[in-house]
């Protein structure tokens, strides 16, 4: 479904939930208070295994005498209508939901979710995805916890970077340079070589270097939304993509489905580097496995932080549940270490209690690293119509128009004034 259907839906609950007496961006602050019952927990599908639904559901029932959970897998296609639909309804909405950690906002500032802000120190309080958090946190009021998120990192060859005598990148500007050097040397001879692989439609990994100087693409003030990408910091990560692009990236306008695949050209031999979820290090070629590096987007300055995007879900209350007392202590299971635990073990997910990351399985990317970017990690606007930003393709043409070399001074002054519009609009 269009991310503009996102806000579509979100508008029309908004309505129905404004008639089922939950004021939009309110929540319920516990008007249901059953003691006992059957949950009703909608989870997506492949996000949780079997094993770890199995404890949930046995823990609570052992936990609370006559009262059950139901974990219902929902998936993915038509998830919004599906949402819309449910959590409007006080007689068919389950008790909790999962939710994209960037749709998360949409649907708490329409009311849909209540507010457990209570329950911050009880499930895991500052050891929680904080950039979750923020994304989950309306006016002071906290409508939902991270479940887990997928890192991204960047894939590179030891071996092609020690015959081109360059040493693993500790900054941004040691990764432009490294990507030129390494393409300049071309160690194996490869017809066509280039540094990395850097598509613009790879807009969540594009993101890092943004976060990383500190810009995003629109901060509020004054109750109005403003763009941050005409300003020195975004400029200078637009200046350093744009380098790349120039001179020494592949696949620059690649279509999505192209550049779903970066292991592909990795494996060929045609790049050196490049940057993708963790599930790639599943996808690199036995050969190339034991020559191959991965790290964190570096920060701008040697020994700071990065910060990137992370993709993954939060999961909160429905506001139209009867049964907000019950459904917080299944909340307080979900966020368990027992739980995140398996969560982990079992999916390679970084959990939303990062404390519990060491349950990741050993790869090529440790559990470690994965929970340090998580630490670090930043979000999007937390803007209930950046949907809509998304959906008309506004970071793809931010990022294609740099790609193409078009001045970055008329880009961010354009591109910036389309999120405004967007972000500003009733």
């Amino acid at each position: 479904m269009a991310r503009r259907t996102l806000i579509a839906a979100a508008a029309s609950l908004a309505a129905v939930l404004a008639v089922t007496g939950c004021s939009s961006g309110a929540g319920n602050d516990g008007e249901g208070d059953a003691e006992s019952g059957d949950l009703r927990v909608w989870l997506m599908q492949d996000s949780v295994s079997d094993d770890a639904v199995a404890w949930l559901e046995d823990e609570f029932a052992a936990q609370n005498p006559g009262s059950t959970l139901t974990v219902e897998m929902q998936p993915w296609d038509d998830i919004v209508s599906r949402l819309q639909t449910s959590l409007a309804s006080k007689s068919e909405t389950p008790d909790i939901v999962e939710i994209g950690n960037t749709k998360t906002a949409t649907f708490a500032n329409v009311g849909a979710l209540a507010d457990i802000s209570d329950l911050y120190d009880e499930v895991g309080g500052d050891d929680l995805i904080p950039s979750f958090v923020d994304q989950a946190t309306l006016d002071g009021k906290t409508y939902a916890y991270p479940l887990y998120a997928g890192t991204s990192v960047v894939f590179y060859r030891t071996d092609l970077l020690e015959k081109a005598g360059i040493a693993a990148p500790e900054t941004l500007d040691d990764l432009v340079a490294a990507a030129a050097t390494v393409q300049q040397a071309n160690p194996d001879g490869v017809e066509g070589f280039k540094g990395i692989y850097f598509p613009v439609v790879d807009v969540h990994g594009l993101e890092g270097w943004l976060f990383s100087h500190g810009a995003n693409y629109a901060e509020e003030k004054d109750g109005a939304w403003v763009s941050g990408l005409d300003t020195p910091e975004a400029k200078s990560a637009l200046e350093q993509m744009q380098t790349l692009w120039q001179n020494s990236a592949l696949g620059a306008l690649d279509a999505k489905e192209t550049a779903g695949n970066p292991w592909v050209p990795y494996n060929n031999g045609e790049v050196a580097m490049f940057s993708y979820r963790v599930f790639a290090q599943d996808s690199i070629s036995e050969d190339l496995a034991g020559v191959t590096g991965v790290m964190a987007l570096p920060p701008v300055e040697a020994g700071g932080e990065s910060h990137q995007f992370l993709g993954g879900s939060n999961v909160g209350i429905a506001a139209n549940s009867s049964k907000q007392e019950l459904a917080k202590k299944a909340m307080k299971l979900i966020l368990s270490e027992d739980f995140m635990s398996q969560l982990a073990e079992d999916s390679g997910w970084v959990p939303g209690n990062t404390q519990y990351a060491s349950a990741i399985p050993d790869g090529i990317v440790d559990a470690e690293l994965q929970q340090q970017i998580a630490d670090t990690s930043a979000l999007t606007p937390a803007a209930p119509n950046w949907a809509i930003v998304e959906g008309n393709n506004i970071p793809v043409d931010l990022y294609s128009a740099i790609a193409k070399g078009e001045d970055i001074d008329d880009v961010v002054t354009r591109i910036g004034a389309k999120i405004e519009e967007t972000l500003n609009a009733d």
